[in-house]
C-alpha cells in the first residue's frame, strides 16, 4: 500500500465517520423540532428515559425517538477515532510494517479499554 493509499483510506474513514455523525444528530435535532426530544415518528408512546441514558438507545431507534438519531450520532462520532486506529492497524499490516502494526494495536487495545471497561 503506497503512502497516498493509506492517507487515503484513513482519511476516508475519518470522513465517512464524521459525516455520518453530523447527518445522524441532525436528523435528531430536526426531527425534535417536529415531535419534541421524547416524542415519536411511528405515534409510539412519549419516551421516559433521560436523553443521557445511551443504554436506552436501542428501544429509542425502535420508537424513531429523536433523542435516538442523536445518541447513536453522539456514538458513530466516538467511534470514528477507533476505527481510524483499526484502519491503520489493517494498512500497516497489509504493509508488513511489524513496528508499526504493533504500536498501532497497542493504541487502538488502550482505546477500547478506555472505551469499554474503565467507565
Amino acid at each position: 500500500m503506497t503512502a497516498d493509499r493509506f492517507r487515503a483510506l484513513v482519511s476516508g474513514v475519518l470522513i465517512v465517520g464524521v459525516v455520518s455523525a453530523a447527518a445522524l444528530i441532525s436528523l435528531g435535532v430536526v426531527t425534535a423540532l417536529l415531535v419534541g426530544w421524547s416524542g415519536s415518528l411511528s405515534g409510539s408512546p412519549i419516551g421516559t428515559d433521560a436523553a443521557t441514558a445511551f443504554s436506552a438507545m436501542g428501544n429509542n431507534l425502535a420508537a424513531l425517538r429523536p433523542v435516538g438519531f442523536a445518541q447513536l450520532g453522539l456514538v458513530v462520532l466516538l467511534a470514528t477515532p477507533v476505527a481510524r486506529v483499526a484502519a491503520s492497524v489493517a494498512a500497516f499490516t497489509l504493509e508488513r510494517d511489524r513496528l508499526y502494526a504493533g504500536i498501532t494495536a497497542i493504541v487502538l487495545l488502550v482505546l477500547l479499554t478506555s472505551l469499554f471497561i474503565l467507565h
